[in-house]
């Protein structure tokens, strides 16, 4: 037990007395401090009690104090910073105060918690005339809780955080108009938390609100923690004891605290960014030692931690997330029952985009707060230099392409040329493809990054605005618009309703009259598949190939013959056949009857085109894998993959091979996503142009005319990374073994690296060895990047695909895992510095990673990701996915595979890693309640302290049609986490 006595004659007759504590939340400092200040009123005559805590919530306590409503409990809950109300002994002590009547309490610190202005506006506004606006600026100014607050602060945009700050300096001009002393002292405190960094420091602002407290107050106990308290600068900063001794002189009297054996909290910083700690509790420490910073030190014995007050700080600091109620909502496809219990976030209403910005501000500020932004910006800046460009098209000996927020025409692919057309800002070029005479340009241009985008026909000559459809086109992969070859007419795919409703038909429309109508292609009953019309170059055939991923020619039509109209070609068929009309006959890559592909001529007059006997096989199967065929004046090139790797052979249109295409090196030829965007090359080029990278240097584009031994470069790499390249494969549990290709820092030897996985393994598409702005980016920063080729992708051939697809969905998941785990195993990897990305369905296998094996990652970050397959099945565009990729919705035992594969419907509680999910607000594909459910859910279930983020970026969609200055700060925000996690620091 303290002696009180002594204290008090200490004392004496000082006017301020700054009681300090050994710790936070310590239950006998509170008791002390209840004793002490009864003592100094019965019988010193002291009147106010000054505390640790935000002035403006002072107010509200005072207010209690002085009578007011309410539990004493709340109030302390509420009106004291930092969680101190929790303690009873505080509650012992505010309710004498309120008992004895005649005295006052203060807080004298810096209003919520230092990082939030939202109680001090309040106040402010509560006293002040109301004026428009004010509810707008209270709604943004508070920012919640302690550490979500400075998590949000920190994640506003530069724009947004600037305007803040305007308006709190507006405000604090506002309300010193008032004669008010309180409404004066409120004003200091908005105006300190808008000045930030340029305004007074918080001890400054302490010693000043301690000073306007003694200009009504005779005299005054001051409570903080000893490091305030103290006379002696601390840190080599003046504290708020030294501030007040300059004023007060032998009037203050300086009282530090101790202990003999105690709880001590033990933190420990993370990373740079505000309250990113880790925190430990250690029982029977001793306390501090004290310098001569103090007139008189008390020491206590032993001491014990208020209860509940360590388990609040760990709160606090690992889950600042906004708060996910959850509803009695149930999905019963098929007759299954599924709880949804964050049913509600598949809404677009106020409620969830509120939700939805607050978690991207805490994902910003979380991510950047303790970064260089600048650094990040720049690094992410120099290596998207080298993205894959758009190759120009060509059109009546003129060539074609993009150049910034312009399509420009030249006489060659790169040559300076003049603009055709230029967009205004917010729009991004979907596609583009000019008239065979060259006459007319028809661009696609999308303004939210949906992909959603509209037909514009411009004049090349003029630049004039031609009519065009009105038509909304759902995405680019059906390649724009196909041209007639008399460029009288073009033909396109379109929705026919809303978006969402996802129905598309084929329409043409006539430029001399400007009639668009529905061209009656006659595709399989009930099928929501993309369609492409392919004119053949001499204006006698259309063909139509039906079927995004895995395109076959379904229909024909002999335009000599207009009164035949469309015929069926090849309807069922459960292969791909991909190519083109050549002469009079349709010049093929395809799979049937041979799994790593063939090259075959279909007579375009076949009684049975579907027969493959009746197929003249101009390549047969080899062993590489065809992709692609295209028609260049009059030859074929014939793209392949050799163990992933890029070959094209030239053959005559005869189907002979007359030569190799000589590249730059082992790498990756740039194509479409889908292999039916690929067919939509329009008349055939004089010249072969192609973009190549390879895994460690960026895009270059290369000019090839047949019969020529060499290549032109047109455009030479940007960026070439430092760095080596090896190949490696690891053994899946049914013994295949799975590719992968290690990206890392030449001559980086220390192992195990900081390592990112990176994979997508699904709709028979080719994962290449290409170069990627993002993860070069990341391999700059000293990270090491393995792609792995997994089954389910389209690298290795059709039986690759299909060991990956439908029921067999869980090898793709399985070979991921045999990658980590190799990994782990050889010495390249531990778990503890292994992150994995993937986007769209990529990002499903990310989610199922992270639900399934938690142990394996330290990161996880999925993009675009469909991630629960359940609630997809109510929406039509997942659905026409779920059918083709996963399984029948209205079958009971496809319905029970799906959910066990549904990243959403695996979460249960548990330790997880740290997940950063990056979404789009307007992403038709993967709808942005995907990322925001699943969130929802795997932040109530951590268990661990790793953070669950999550950033639905604004105008943004999945990515093909989002705002290039979008993608970089997707790129800047994603590359951050990724740093942070695996402890890169340098960038």
């Amino acid at each position: 037990m303290v002696d009180l006595a002594a204290v008090l004659a200490a004392i004496g007759d000082a006017r301020v007395v700054a009681l300090g504590e050994a710790g936070h939340n310590i239950a006998e400092l509170h008791e002390l401090r209840d004793r002490l200040f009864r003592q100094l009123v019965e019988q010193r005559g002291f009147t106010a009690l000054v505390v640790e805590s935000g002035f403006p919530e002072g107010l509200e306590l005072d207010a209690w104090v002085r009578g007011g409503p309410g539990s004493v409990e709340d109030v302390a809950r509420d009106a004291v910073s930092y969680g101190f109300g929790n303690a009873v002994e505080v509650h012992r002590q505010l309710a004498w105060m309120r008992s004895h009547g005649g005295v006052r309490v203060y807080g004298m610190d810096l209003a919520g918690g230092t990082t939030s202005p939202g109680p001090a506006v309040r106040a402010l506004l509560d006293r002040l005339p109301a004026q428009p606006g004010d509810a707008e600026l209270l709604a943004r100014s508070d920012l919640g809780g302690r550490v979500e607050a400075a998590l949000r602060y920190a994640g506003l945009v530069d724009g947004e955080r600037e305007r803040l700050r305007s308006d709190l300096r507006a405000l604090a001009e506002r309300a010193l108009a008032d004669p008010d002393p309180v409404t004066a002292r409120l004003a200091a405190c908005v105006r300190a938390f808008a000045d930030g960094a340029d305004g007074p420091d918080r001890e400054a602002f302490m010693a000043d609100t301690v000073r306007w407290v003694l200009e009504r107050e005779e005299r005054v106990l001051v409570s903080a923690h000893n490091g305030h308290v103290q006379r002696m600068p601390y840190d080599g900063a003046p504290t708020l004891g030294g501030l007040l001794a300059r004023g007060l002189g032998g009037e203050l009297v300086v009282i530090g605290t101790t202990f003999a054996s105690g709880p001590v909290v033990r933190i420990t910083d993370r990373s740079a960014r505000a309250f990113d700690w880790s925190v430990a509790l250690e029982e029977d420490v001793a306390g501090p030692t004290l310098d001569d910073g103090f007139d008189l030190v008390v020491e206590l014995g032993e001491v014990h931690r208020v209860p509940g007050a360590f388990e609040r700080l760990r709160r606090e600091l690992a889950a600042p997330y906004p708060p996910a109620r959850v509803v009695d909502a149930v999905a019963t496809p098929a007759g299954v029952r599924v709880p949804d219990p964050y049913r509600w976030l598949e809404a677009e209403d106020d409620e969830v985009h509120a939700w939805q910005r607050r978690q991207a501000e805490i994902a910003t500020g979380s991510i950047l707060g303790g970064h260089d932004r600048d650094a990040l910006r720049a690094l992410v800046e120099r290596h998207d230099a080298g993205a894959r460009p758009a190759l120009p098209r060509h059109a009546a000996g003129r060539w074609f392409r993009p150049s910034g927020s312009a399509v420009v025409v030249a006489d060659e692919p790169y040559a300076e040329g003049r603009p055709v057309v230029v967009l205004e800002d917010g729009a991004v070029l979907s596609w583009f493809v000019p008239s065979p005479d060259g006459r007319v340009l028809a661009v696609g241009v999308c303004t939210d990054g949906s992909e959603h985008n509209t037909i514009r026909l411009v004049d090349v000559a003029s630049g004039e605005r031609l009519p065009a459809p009105a038509e909304v086109l759902h995405s680019a992969w059906a390649g724009g618009v196909a041209w007639a070859v008399d460029s009288s007419a073009f033909w396109f795919l379109a929705l026919t309703g809303a978006p969402e409703d996802f129905v598309q038909a084929t329409f043409r429309h006539d430029l001399a009259t400007g009639a668009t109508v529905v061209e009656p292609v006659p595709v399989p009953a009930g099928s929501r598949e993309y369609t492409l019309v392919q004119p053949s170059p001499d204006g006698r055939w259309l063909l139509a190939a039906h079927r995004v991923g895995s395109p076959v020619p379904v229909a024909v039509r002999d335009l000599t013959r207009p009164e035949q109209g469309w015929r069926p070609f090849v309807t069922a068929c459960d292969g791909t056949i991909a190519g083109h009309v050549v002469g009079d006959r349709y010049v093929a890559v395809t799979d049937v009857g041979a799994a790593r592909g063939r090259l075959v001529a279909i007579p375009l007059d076949a009684a049975d085109p579907a027969d493959p006997t009746g197929w003249e096989v101009l390549v047969p199967e080899g062993d590489t894998v065809l992709r692609g065929v295209t028609p260049v004046g009059a030859h074929l090139y014939l793209s392949e993959l050799d163990r992933t790797f890029a070959r094209v052979r030239i053959l005559e249109g005869s189907g002979r091979v007359v030569g190799e295409l000589p590249l730059p090196g082992r790498g990756a030829l740039a194509a479409p996503f889908f292999a039916l965007t690929g067919l939509a090359v329009g008349p055939p080029a004089p010249d072969f142009l192609f973009a190549f990278s390879t895994l460690t240097t960026s895009w270059s584009v290369h000019r090839h005319r047949p019969g020529r031994a060499r290549t032109e470069l047109l455009v030479p790499p940007a960026v070439t990374l430092d760095a080596e390249v090896e190949e490696g494969a690891a053994p899946a549990p049914d013994g295949v073994r799975v590719p992968f290709h290690v990206v890392r820092p030449r001559g980086a030897a220390a192992r195990p690296a900081p390592t990112l996985v990176t994979a997508y393994g699904a709709a028979n598409v080719p994962t290449l060895p290409s170069y990627q702005p993002d993860l070069a980016a990341f391999v700059a920063a000293g990270g090491t990047v393995v792609q792995a080729y997994l089954r389910g992708g389209g690298e290795l051939g059709r039986d690759w695909y299909l060991a990956g697809h439908r029921e067999n969905k869980h090898v793709r998941d399985d070979d991921l895992v045999a990658v980590a785990e190799h990994l782990r195993a050889s010495g390249r990897a531990t778990s503890d510095r292994l992150a994995l990305t993937g986007g769209s369905d990529g990002g499903l296998m990310c989610g199922v990673a992270l639900t399934t094996r938690p142990d394996l990652w330290r990161a996880v970050l999925p993009r675009a990701p469909l991630l629960d397959l359940v609630a997809g099945m109510r929406d039509p565009y997942l659905d026409f996915v779920i059918r083709k990729a996963w399984g029948d919705p209205e079958d009971p035992v496809d319905v029970r595979r799906m959910i066990g594969r549904s990243p959403y419907e695996l979460v249960r509680p548990g330790v997880f890693p740290a997940v950063y999910v990056q979404a789009g607000a307007n992403d038709p594909r993967c709808r942005p309640w995907h990322a925001r459910k699943f969130v929802a859910r795997l932040q109530a279930a951590q268990q661990g302290e790793a953070p669950i983020l999550l950033h639905v970026f604004e105008d943004a969609g999945h990515g093909a049609a989002t705002d290039p200055d979008v993608i970089l700060a997707q790129d800047v925000e994603w590359l951050g986490f990724l740093l942070q996690q695996l402890g890169i620091d340098e960038v």
